[in-house]
């Protein structure tokens, strides 16, 4: 049970991370894994299941911002999430009575997200791509394709998936990243819901590589995630999206990092 101090630190690293990662389209729940792990000492799946937790409580409080601002492209968030959902549950489901976290997996994530972090950083051709309802088929494939692989990431890593579905959708419709992020928190959201229910659905059938999250940690980093997810959607309308871009290509290299160590 965390002490009182370790809940108090817990809301202000919540709303830390949600502050910087909810204005490109990721919870900032990424940032929270590693401390989860070595400051907190969580086993890996308690981690993962925490942080989905949080990304659940915390990531609607951002999405409130878009709704106002009719910022939500639901087009594309009905594609992201409809496709990333059952991926997202099938990710759980290979990652407990599979595969597991082996080493090749890991590898071709690591490479897939350093490939796309790299291409948020290159120069945006001008033109952009229309992306409305004139949008390619190839594009529409591509953005399935694409909620799959997130969502399958995101259920087997307790990511949300947002962390490959947000840049790589950036990358497929040359939107600027406010564009999208509405969007990708809506996937964040479902994919989290998906791959929270299944991990407590196996543990409560007792599958016990799989724990349930440390629960008043996880509320505590929620509260201060509502908090944070407010403010950076706010702040970010004063960045240029060359900045907002910079900032996502760097969450997306630290997924890369994590996942290769």
């Amino acid at each position: 049970m965390p002490t009182v101090a370790e809940l108090a630190v817990a809301v202000l690293l919540g709303a830390a991370a949600a502050m910087v990662g909810t204005p490109t389209g990721v919870s900032g729940g990424l940032l929270l894994l590693p401390v989860l792990m070595t400051g907190y000492g969580l086993p890996g799946s308690v981690a993962s299941a925490t942080n989905l937790v949080f990304n659940v409580v915390s990531t609607p409080s951002a999405l409130v911002h878009y709704l106002r601002a009719r910022r939500i492209d639901w087009r594309l968030a009905r594609v992201l999430a409809f496709s990333a959902v059952p991926a997202a549950v099938a990710g759980a489901l290979i990652n407990v009575l599979l595969i597991d976290d082996s080493r090749m997996f890991r590898t071709l994530v690591s490479v897939l997200l350093a490939a796309a972090a790299v291409g948020m950083l290159l120069p945006r051709p001008s033109p952009s791509v229309e992306v409305g309802r004139s949008r390619p088929w190839w594009a529409w494939a591509a953005l399935v394709l694409t909620a799959l692989a997130s969502g399958t990431i995101g259920g087997f890593y307790g990511l949300g998936g947002a962390v490959l579905a947000a840049p790589m959708t950036i990358l497929i419709t040359r939107r600027p990243v406010r564009e999208v992020a509405g969007a990708a928190l809506v996937a964040t959201v479902s994919v989290s819901c998906a791959g929270l229910a299944t991990y407590i659905a196996l543990d409560l059938t007792g599958h016990t590589a799989v724990q349930t999250p440390n629960w008043p940690l996880a509320i505590a980093l929620g509260a201060g995630g509502i908090i944070g997810a407010r403010v950076g959607p706010l702040v970010a309308q004063r960045i240029p999206d060359r900045v907002l871009r910079g900032g996502l290509a760097v969450f997306v290299a630290l997924a890369a990092l994590r996942l290769s160590g």
